[in-house]
């Protein structure tokens, strides 16, 4: 079914089609469990006047990233922000992908973050910030419905049939929201629909075509997944969220590399006693497109991670990593190359976060070989 649509303010939020607790009042995105409002304060922002659509332009579907839904807006929107963009989505889905597998894999080790979940993240065009809320459309081919964009391989939404690109329509019968707060309106009403459930219905558009498909809800690791706009090279953590910056995504290698940096970070969710109000600080200054890279008074609050601490994650990440099928001693390698990098160094870094790398690496070694995952 063909459906237009009126667009509206450009105002970006940002969410993953999650089943989480129900009722969360905040702008949250749907893979994360419910957080204090201590920890997490999402400031209120006003919505912008409503933009008149140009009359000349073509509306185009396509279930390629890449593609444009508006066709004459790419000639008004700067080069520069097209492509800076497209490699904010193509970092973020290689993430993405490599935190689903661990999600998936390792719900033994999470039992009270354990969730089950629709398994794909879905956005609009207000997805990002209102500086990019017109390359969303050009660069992306996004509207004002939220549209799927990440599938997760070992996922039941994957299993059912759903592809990047399928526009959102309902949920159990449920009709679901567009415009500028989609999202926040989504979360509430997809966390209602899937508690207590193993499968939900979920009618969709496909070049034109409106279909309903059966998914079944996929037990994972419930924590949020974000990428963070910093060269910084690091990773970090909140007890609900992880976060892996563009800085470490260019300097890691391989996808076990990646592996290692999430599972450490899931494992640091799950263990530590730390007071983690400093870093929901930082993920929240890093976690837009549009956010400012400069950290100096954030990591004031920083406190770097003992020994003990990163030997403990690190034991529970090993075992992440065997299960989810990746070689256990990239890790060490890893480390190795990471200690030689100034970058990783700085306040905020990830060796300044984690200084303790002989101990660590023993400890590794020792594991690793006690249990064979070599």
């Amino acid at each position: 079914m063909n459906r237009s649509l009126k667009r509206q303010a450009r105002l970006p939020l940002v969410l993953l089609l999650v089943l989480i607790s129900a009722g969360c009042a905040t702008r949250v995105r749907l893979d994360t469990p419910a957080t204090p409002a201590s920890r997490m304060p999402v400031p209120q922002v006003p919505v912008a006047p409503p933009v008149a659509e140009p009359s000349s332009a073509t509306e185009v579907y396509s279930v390629d990233l890449g593609s444009t839904q508006v066709k004459d807006m790419v000639e008004l929107v700067p080069p520069q922000e097209l492509e800076f963009l497209r490699s904010w989505v193509s970092a973020y889905s290689r993430l993405y992908e490599v935190a689903g597998n661990l999600m998936i894999r390792n719900v033994q080790s999470c039992p009270n973050n354990a969730r089950r979940i629709l398994g794909f993240t879905a956005k609009n065009r207000y997805s990002y910030t209102q500086r990019y809320s017109d390359a969303a459309s050009a660069a992306l081919g996004l509207g004002e419905r939220l549209q799927v964009f990440e599938v997760i391989s070992q996922g039941g939404a994957h299993s059912a049939g759903i592809r990047k690109g399928d526009i959102l329509l309902e949920i159990n019968g449920q009709p679901l929201p567009a415009g500028a707060e989609a999202e926040r309106e989504a979360a509430i009403l997809v966390g209602a629909e899937t508690r207590g459930k193993e499968q939900v219905d979920v009618t969709l558009s496909r070049q034109d075509q409106e279909m309903s498909l059966t998914v079944p809800l996929t037990e994972a690791c419930a924590f949020g997944i974000e990428l963070g706009n910093s060269n910084a090279i690091a990773s970090y953590s909140d007890g609900y969220r992880v976060m892996v910056t563009r800085g470490m995504l260019d300097f890691v290698q391989s996808d076990e590399e990646l592996a290692f940096v999430i599972a450490g970070e899931f494992a640091r969710n799950l263990s530590t006693k730390q007071d983690t109000r400093a870093m929901a600080a930082i993920i929240d200054r890093l976690r837009s497109i549009g956010s400012v890279t400069d950290m100096d008074a954030a990591v004031m609050a920083l406190k770097p991670y003992s020994a003990e601490e990163d030997i403990k994650a690190d034991q529970l990440a090993l075992q992440m990593l065997a299960r989810s099928r990746y070689k256990v001693l990239a890790y060490r390698d890893f480390l190795k190359r990471l200690s030689e990098q100034d970058a990783a160094n700085q306040p905020g870094g990830y060796n300044w976060l984690h200084p303790q790398l002989a101990r660590r690496l023993a400890a590794i070694e020792k594991s690793a070989i006690s249990t064979g995952r070599r």
